[in-house]
């Protein structure tokens, strides 16, 4: 076996992970082009075998959002909110307007007002069109992740 994982990651040297691999990660996706293969998200979607065992950054595919919260945290500085987005009307109270931009409002610490301490946003059901549009274990989320030193 190689020193380096095929991802360019180091493989895992986890006790825990020992019979993981990268059909059973969470950024593992089939993508294309043309036939779909597993690609890791993690680098780009670059090719990856099923039975690879898992790098370092191996995360179970029962990724829970509730648990971390870092696409509303710190990762991201700003949450813009287009003119068109139903937010504005919905949710009034939770928007700003700064240099001629609608944003989501930000707390001290940078975090998105609407984020509770349980990790649920207040406004979930009238959330902005970019929230709408984050993917659980997609390329944003493992950006955010990874950020925020969750991995």
């Amino acid at each position: 076996m190689a020193n380096e994982h095929p991802s360019g990651f180091a493989f895992s040297q986890s006790s825990l992970h020992k019979d993981k691999t990268c059909g059973t990660c969470v950024w593992g996706h089939l993508r294309g082009p043309g036939a779909k293969k597993l690609r890791c998200v993690g680098t780009n979607f670059q090719r990856v075998e099923a039975k690879t065992p898992a790098c370092i950054h191996w995360t179970s595919k029962n990724l829970d959002c509730l648990d971390c919260g870092a696409c509303c945290g710190p990762a991201f500085d700003v949450v813009e909110v287009s003119r068109q987005d139903p937010v504005r009307k919905k949710q009034p109270d939770w928007i700003v307007k700064r240099e001629g931009r609608y944003q989501m409002k930000r707390r001290g610490n940078n975090t998105c007002a609407a984020l509770q301490a349980d990790m649920k946003c207040t406004i979930y059901g009238d959330r902005p069109q970019c929230c709408r549009h984050f993917e659980r274990g997609g390329p944003n989320c493992w950006f955010a992740r990874r950020r925020i030193g969750l991995m």
